[in-house]
């Protein structure tokens, strides 16, 4: 019987590792030679395997039980053989000697036919030693015919099992001294031995084939199931997005349509009244009062409509509508500008709050850095977006620049609330002199 784990082979600290992912396990065969099903390394480690409980053994408890066969047949054979101390000794020496030569080819690399040919001969050997002192401390020859399973296939395993078999035979019989008296009953047991070997190499090895092949299909299955719930997710999100976008674009045309143009007409309203028409300064003031406060509302309703719908977006996915922006802005100020973008790009809930802090960002090295170079870059990582906007321009104090503009601007306490809205953050690095970088994250 073999011992093997499910389309899985162990590494050096015994760990699993899986049969190669796209490769064909090879079809097991008695009858020819299949190089795949045979040790790569060491033994029952580099090739097709079961783990438990598919198999009786696990690879890691497989040696063990060798240990345990040579550990009965040495109790076994000093109790039942006869003979003086020497012959005593001499049985228990061969037992140990046939242990240390089962621990050292334990450790060997079996990929090269010649060693596990010299593994089993030498194993073969010494057990026939045993067996000629004390026929059952060669116990462990029944062990053999899971070795010979697992180091060959085809003629070579049909030879050694016949040659294991022999060993078995003189075990049952009492002794090589034994085998000639009754040749019926001794070709019978050889006969029986080398049939019980095949078969169960035979039937557990295309079990293990089976079990190797359903759990390849049941691997790619799962895999399969991991891509379409991924693709499914891609799609929920994607969907999600867009209908974040139309719904933003939605409230842009409401507010466009009504809020902006009411205030539009209260405006053109309060300009056509003439002073003359005005009976005193106080309601002159209010009414100059009514008119900037108009104009002001006007405006936040222009801001909030183009905050709603960022137009670079509708047609093109953030990296081109970013490329857009830095080229138009860096031909409109004069400045040398230039957008780099790593990664994999992809659509992100938080696209439209990366542009407007981009505009944002250039929008203020415009207004108050003066610089001569502005670099941005897109980065896509795993899990998040980063945007980082970064000038050489006169830098100023951090501190100071969180609050709102004298004019009205959002400064980068808009920044900071778009993206703590969006699951986002904001950092800035800046002082006196040194320049100023604008580094934005998003969940993506």
């Amino acid at each position: 019987m073999t011992v093997m784990a499910v389309a899985t082979t162990l590494t050096q600290d015994g760990a699993a590792a899986a049969w190669p992912e796209g490769v064909e396990l090879p079809r097991y065969s008695l009858w020819r030679r299949v190089p795949a099903w045979e040790p790569q390394g060491r033994w029952l480690r580099d090739r097709p395997q079961m783990v438990w409980p598919d198999t009786v053994f696990s690879i890691v408890l497989a040696p063990w039980v060798l240990r345990a066969l040579l550990a009965v047949g040495l109790v076994l054979g000093q109790v039942t053989m006869g003979g003086g101390v020497a012959a005593h000794l001499a049985a228990a020496g061969l037992t140990g000697a046939l242990w240390g030569w089962i621990e050292w080819w334990l450790t060997w690399d079996l990929a090269p036919l010649w060693r596990r040919l010299l593994a089993l001969a030498g194993q073969g050997g010494l057990s026939a030693a045993v067996i000629a002192l004390s026929p059952l401390g060669g116990i462990v020859v029944w062990s053999h015919s899971m070795i010979c399973g697992t180091f060959f296939t085809g003629p070579l395993l049909l030879g050694t099992i016949a040659g294991s078999s022999v060993l078995m035979t003189a075990v049952q019989v009492g002794g090589f001294a034994l085998l000639s008296r009754n040749g019926t009953l001794t070709a019978g047991l050889f006969a029986l031995d080398v049939t019980i070997g095949l078969v169960s190499i035979g039937m557990a090895n295309r079990r293990e084939e089976a079990v190797l092949r359903r759990n390849a299909i049941t691997g790619r299955l799962l895999a399969e199931q991991q891509r379409n719930a991924d693709l499914q997710q891609q799609l929920l999100d994607q969907a999600r997005t867009a209908g974040v976008r139309e719904e933003r674009a939605r409230l842009a045309r409401d507010l466009h349509d009504t809020v902006a143009q009411g205030l539009v007409a209260v405006v053109t309203q309060l300009e056509a009244i003439e002073d003359a028409h005005l009976a005193d300064d106080r309601t002159r003031r209010r009414v100059d009062d009514a008119k900037a406060l108009a104009r002001q509302s006007l405006t936040e309703a222009r801001r909030a409509v183009n905050a709603l719908r960022p137009p670079a977006l509708d047609d093109a996915d953030l990296p081109e509508a970013m490329a857009v922006l830095v080229r138009e802005w860096g031909a409109v100020n004069h400045v040398c500008a230039e957008l780099t973008v790593s990664g994999s790009p992809r659509p992100t809930a938080a696209d439209a709050t990366l542009l407007r802090v981009a505009q944002e960002a250039l929008s203020n090295a415009a207004r108050h850095a003066g610089a001569r170079r502005v670099a941005v870059s897109l980065d896509y990582l795993d899990d998040e977006v980063l945007l980082d906007v970064h000038d050489d321009g006169r830098g100023f104090d951090t501190a100071a620049g969180r609050r709102p503009s004298a004019a009205g601007g959002h400064g980068l306490s808009s920044m900071t609330e778009r993206l703590r809205l969006a699951g986002g953050s904001l950092a800035v690095e800046s002082e006196p002199g040194a320049g100023c970088v604008v580094s934005a994250a998003v969940p993506g």
